[in-house]
């Protein structure tokens, strides 16, 4: 029963918090682009998202390895509010800067506190059990968010939106005190001899090295994808609910995917499953601004989503896995890191190759990319 309750509170803090933050991801993109921003610029802000991560998840993973779970997790919530509600505030771009900063910054904070907080359960199938809870709720959020802000902003307004999301983000303080703490922490002496060994000496385990690389072509892909879709589809004509609605089935699809995911893995191994996922997500990318029809943009939304839905919760489950108990925050913070650097650099470089090139050429080498990702992490998955 004790994990029955537990498991509740999980999803609903993550999805609660995903919705708000991953509901207003579609937004920001189309929203710069309204107040005038150029491609590289929009580029820019949506590198942003990534840019504090990239520099403070390991310090941060030491810090929650010491301090648990739950302050840290209180701290996400509230910079998450914070950084929604400020472009209500500073409707210019300067606003959308700040905010993505401190978006990217409450998102970190969060999951980094949530995944560490699933990795102090003793028992590895317990760990799983509730990583596949948190995958779910990261999809029940991923799935609602956009849905929801795509209607928001046509009947609302751009700030109005984001603000309301800003509000609802609130509504995860109260779960948070219900999580039931870990059975497994580290003790002092653990914590004192782990600050003398260097983060990056954990890259010389094997299975940590395959993990980090499927999370970071999956990452990069689903990053892309919500911000660089809803310009494309603008192009095309679509309103923010339709590209909201577009949007939210790839996330019902990453629902489902968990779900067989299970069967999947014992009918097939673990090095196919994650390389022809990735490879049908790369095709699915070059394909996109191909198409016009909005039924069949959803319907390779959907697809994308199953695609993607795959490597995450397996490459959690093997980073936590993978790691020295009293290290895990550290572990999970230098994964973070590794895959905000990808998606520092990409949006910058990929914005800037769209102001030459259009937005149809950044789904063009974003799924050649991502196809090469399927080769290399095939390889290594086998190892």
């Amino acid at each position: 029963m004790k994990r029955n309750t537990n498991k509740i509170w999980i999803m609903i803090c993550t999805s609660l918090f995903m919705f708000s933050l991953v509901g207003s991801r579609p937004l920001i993109p189309v929203y710069s682009s309204f107040l005038g921003a150029t491609n590289f610029q929009i580029g820019l802000i949506i590198a942003l998202f990534s840019l504090m991560p990239l520099f403070i998840a390991v310090p941060f993973g030491k810090i929650i390895d010491k301090l648990g779970s739950k302050i840290p997790l209180i701290l996400a919530v509230m910079l998450g509010s914070i950084s929604l509600i400020i472009p209500y505030f500073f409707n210019a771009l300067t606003g959308l800067y700040i905010s993505q900063i401190l978006a990217g910054l409450a998102q970190l904070i969060f999951v980094l506190a949530m995944q560490t907080y699933l990795g102090e359960f003793s028992k590895s199938k317990l760990r799983d059990y509730y990583i596949a809870i948190f995958s779910i709720g990261v999809a029940i959020g991923s799935f609602a968010g956009p849905l929801a802000s795509g209607f928001l902003t046509d009947s609302a307004g751009y700030s109005n939106a984001l603000a309301i999301l800003g509000i609802v983000i609130i509504s995860t303080f109260p779960f948070i005190f219900f999580l039931k703490q870990g059975k497994e922490r580290a003790s002092q002496k653990e914590k004192v001899q782990v600050e003398k060994k260097k983060s990056f000496d954990l890259l010389f385990i094997s299975d940590l090295r395959k993990a980090f690389l499927v999370s970071a072509v999956v990452l990069l892909a689903k990053d892309i994808y919500l911000a660089f879709f809803p310009l494309i589809a603008m192009d095309k004509g679509m309103s923010a609910s339709v590209i909201g609605f577009i949007i939210s089935l790839n996330a019902i699809a990453g629902i489902a995917i968990r779900v067989l995911l299970p069967h999947l893995i014992k009918k097939y191994s673990r090095s196919i499953v994650i390389a022809y996922s990735i490879m049908s997500a790369g095709i699915i990318f070059i394909l996109t601004p191909l198409l016009s029809n909005v039924f069949l943009l959803g319907f390779f939304s959907f697809i994308l989503g199953l695609s993607l839905g795959i490597g995450q919760p397996l490459s959690i489950s093997i980073t936590i896995n993978s790691l020295p108990k009293e290290r895990v925050g550290e572990g999970l913070g230098l994964r973070l890191s590794i895959n905000k650097m990808t998606q520092v650099l990409m949006p910058v470089l990929l914005g800037g190759i769209s102001a030459v090139g259009g937005m149809a050429s950044v789904f063009y080498i974003s799924g050649l990319l991502i196809m090469m990702g399927s080769f290399n992490s095939k390889k290594k998955t086998e190892d």
